[in-house]
This record gives C-alpha cells, structure tokens and sequence, in this order.
C-alpha cells in the first residue's frame, strides 16, 4: 500500500507480498552487477542503479554485518525520486571476498584503511563521471568509512548524509579503552580472529528488541531474506575487527582531519541508539566546517528501516538536504 504523499512512500514496507514484488521487479529491471578488484586484489561486489535524465548519483556506504539487500527500499525511493544509485559490499560482507576468516559468519578486517581504499577505487572505477555529481548516503560502519574518506580524500561529493555513523562504538560495559586493550591483548596471543566476547555467528533468531529498527515487518522480512541466502548472513565482529575499528574512529574524531572536509553533511542521530555513541557525533558537528545534526528521538540505529512515523520524515529530510543549493 503506498501512501498519498507526494513521494508515494509505502506504509509497512514488507507486510504485503504484492508490495516487496512490486520493488523487487522495479530494482530487477535495472540494476547492473559486478565486481571490481579491491585492495590486495581482492574481488569486491557491486550494484548500480542507473536512471535516465539523473539529479545525481547517490553512493549507498553500508554498516557492519550488512549487505545491499537490506537497502532495497530505500534504493526503490532514490531512484523513484530521479537519482541513479551505486553501491558495494565491503570487504568480508556479502556477496564480496576476503582475505580469510575462522568463522564463516564472522566479520574480520586486516586494516579498517582497507574498507576506504575499496570505496576510493569503486568510485574511480565505476561511479565517476565527467559532470555527474555525487552524492553519499553512509551508514554507520559505512558512516565511519565514508568520513575517513572525506577526510582524505577531497573534491569527490557534492553533499553527505552520515546516517548514524560509528564515530565511537558503543562497547557496552566495557570502555572503549579497555575494548581495545582486551583486543589488542588477543591479537598478541594469536587469538585476533577469535569473536569479540558476548559475539557471535549469524543464528537467525528473531530478535527484534536487540535490533537496529522498531518496525516489525521491515524487521521480519529482511531477515526472512538472510535466512534464506547464507553468503549474507554475518554475526559478530573479531578482536582484529574491533581494535582497528576503535582505531579508526579515533582517527577520524581529530580536529585536523575533520577540518579537511569542505563539503555539507547531514547527520542523523537516533536517541534510541545501542550501537554508537552519539556525543562522538556532537563532537565531530562542533569541529566540522558546515554539518547540521538532526536528532530522532524515538528512533534506532537503523532509521533507513524504521517504521512509517519515523522513516517517511526522515526521507523527507533527506531529500530536501539533497536537493536544496549548497550555500
């Protein structure tokens, strides 16, 4: 069922069988596949949307344990709304390769610097284009990836929306300080690859209060799709995975890095949020040239898939920030 905005948005996204049809047959139609080689010649998978007469193309960054998959909504609306859409599995997630992991649902990384050099060659391989403009829509670890490479990397995007970004993990009981020395301490015994404790593989279990979203039938029905399609189901992250994460976020938090980035950023915090730390992102906003935080109060990390009340004005806000002249 859509509703009668003018941007046609769906109500209950996933509840209706005839609805998911409807967006899968749309994405179907045009989406391109592909790979490319990453860093240390490793194969990295692709999708693009192109639309004719585009406003823009919009780069998706997605978060930890996540696939494209879970973005076909969103995709659906962005090029409903005449933008074309790119977007990669990083390494170790997906339908992507990597370098070698104990456990087959495990998330490990060698250097959080890789997961940017992927996204620099992706955009130089194959979302650039003499006069297309840009523009990235980054997730949370995404959101992290995408800022590192702001941060490096100048003069590629026009506009960014940092939709909860990891600027600190949230490591629950313990510090980040003593995360990262527990890490380091596993990573030195030769156990690096071992799960972060209280982690662990992809089980498929229904758990919609320890997720990212509070909508039930988004929910349900992006899991339903994991269960069925094991090369995406991820679980927890490693030691390795954890200390390089906890590295980069304190990379990208420094003032000097932060002030390289010349470009508007949109940031959305969710005040419900269990997987990031928001005061990281009040700090990265007061050192930042021109970034405008929006909080949601009632809404969770994942606000890309959150429920009707909360996701259409959020949409709404992002489009209008995509749209509106850079000043």
């Amino acid at each position: 069922m859509i509703n009668n905005l003018e941007r046609g948005y769906f109500f209950e996204f996933g509840k209706s069988l005839e609805t998911i049809k409807r967006v899968d047959e749309r994405l179907n139609r045009i989406r391109e596949t592909g790979y490319f080689k990453g860093k240390n010649n490793l194969d990295i998978y692709y999708e693009a949307y192109m639309v004719e007469g585009e406003k823009g193309r919009i780069v998706i960054n997605h978060g930890f344990c996540e696939c494209l998959e879970k973005y076909k909504e969103i995709i659906y609306y962005f090029i409903e709304e005449g933008y074309s859409v790119f977007g990669m599995e990083h390494r170790g997630h997906g339908r992507s390769g990597h370098l070698g992991r104990k456990y087959k649902s495990q998330v490990d990384i060698e250097k959080f610097d890789y997961y940017v050099e992927d996204f620099k060659l992706f955009l130089d391989q194959i979302v650039k284009e003499d006069g297309k403009i840009l523009y990235l829509y980054a997730h949370s670890m995404g959101g992290a990836i995408g800022t590192l490479f702001l941060e490096a990397y100048p003069g590629y995007f026009k506009k960014a929306v940092l939709n909860a970004p990891m600027m600190q993990i949230n490591t629950g009981k313990y510090s980040n300080f003593v995360a990262e020395v527990l890490s380091k301490f596993y990573i030195a015994i030769g156990k690096g690859d071992e799960y972060i404790l209280g982690q662990k593989g992809f089980e498929g279990t229904y758990d919609l209060d320890g997720s990212g979203t509070s909508d039930t039938y988004r929910y349900t029905n992006h899991l339903s799709y994991l269960k069925e399609n094991e090369e995406c189901q991820r679980g927890g992250g490693s030691f390795r995975w954890i200390n390089e994460g906890i590295k980069a976020t304190r990379k990208l938090l420094k003032e000097e890095n932060i002030k390289k980035i010349d470009i508007p950023i949109l940031l959305f915090q969710a005040g419900k949020d269990t997987f990031v730390v928001n005061e990281a992102h009040n700090k990265f906003r007061d050192l930042a040239k021109n970034c405008t935080i929006v909080l949601i109060d009632e809404g969770k990390h994942e606000l890309y898939l959150e429920r009707d009340s909360i996701l259409h004005s959020y949409l709404d806000r992002v489009f209008k920030f995509f749209e509106l002249p850079s000043s």
